[in-house]
């Protein structure tokens, strides 16, 4: 069996007649037919009813038909795979994205950027404070979304707006504690995010001789300062319901206050870029630009 096979048994079908078939496909009926009549003979079943004006499907026919609709569909993926490849686009790229971004704007164009370039897996990496930066570095991500830098003279480095980062507790424990001054935190956790690369500095907003408690995930420190456990710092963007309704309060005082810092899109300098990945980061260069007018 073959796969030009195949797609003369679909043509019949969808045009209704071998003449019509050879017609579309430039071949003469002898051809055709003759396709046809070494499929069935190596199945060694009838695929037509041939005794009508039109060739009908026999229930034979009807089953090698339904299965081969899958058989069709893979190879127009393939084709178009194929041609993705001719067209030197990258199979998969890596985007390393600092957790405290403003995630619902990048997530939609990351979504109308999969839309456009079906073929190429966009592989997301949600990280915190130095792990984008490292990824780019090491070239594990052609693209970081950070506000970490360390090396910058190895990156090319855009800022693509800032993020306002508020220290918050429970409005619960704030009342509990009798929260008044800088001094009364000293003796409530602090909860922080710890940079696994041991980077020094990668921290800020830490209440000297304060107590702390350091994790790895920003979400669990979301959750760790809603139960009112502790306090600590959060992007204002991802609490503003919870500010609003009072479940949460920020806090402000001579050192602990809240803080715009900019996030900025990167990559490595000497990092060649493929034909996706120069189109995703001209994308995020005119999110960028937006942002700045705004």
């Amino acid at each position: 069996m073959t796969f030009d096979q195949v797609l003369v048994f679909h043509k019949i079908i969808q045009l209704g007649s071998f003449k019509s078939a050879a017609d579309a496909m430039f071949k003469t009926q002898p051809a055709i037919s003759l396709a046809m009549k070494k499929l069935e003979e190596e199945m060694e079943v009838e695929l037509f009813d041939r005794s009508g004006y039109r060739p009908l499907l026999t229930p034979h026919g009807r089953a090698f038909y339904e299965r081969s609709l899958l058989v069709l569909q893979g190879m127009t993926e393939l084709e178009h795979l194929s041609q993705s490849f001719r067209n030197k686009e990258e199979p998969e790229i890596v985007v390393s994205v600092d957790g405290i971004s403003p995630l619902p704007e990048l997530l939609c164009l990351f979504k109308n950027f999969k839309e456009k370039f079906t073929h190429t897996k966009l592989n997301l990496s949600i990280d915190i404070l130095s792990e984008s930066e490292r990824r780019v570095l090491e070239r594990n991500a052609q693209i970081g979304i950070t506000h970490f830098l360390s090396d910058k003279n190895s990156l090319e480095i855009v800022p693509m707006g800032t993020v306002r980062m508020v220290p918050v507790m429970s409005g619960e424990l704030f009342k509990e504690k009798k929260v008044n001054s800088q001094q009364d935190l000293s003796q409530i956790d602090q909860v922080v995010i710890g940079d696994k690369n041991g980077v020094k500095g990668a921290s800020f907003g830490l209440l000297e001789n304060g107590k702390k408690w350091r994790i790895l995930d920003g979400s669990f420190k979301r959750e760790i300062i809603m139960a009112g456990l502790a306090w600590g710092h959060l992007a204002q963007h991802t609490i503003s319901r919870e500010l609003h309704e009072g479940k949460l309060v920020v806090l402000d005082f001579e050192d602990i206050y809240p803080k715009d810092i900019t996030i900025h899109l990167i990559r490595h300098k000497k990092h060649q870029f493929g034909i996706v990945a120069r189109n995703l980061w001209d994308e995020l260069m005119s999110l960028s630009q937006k942002n700045e007018r705004s």
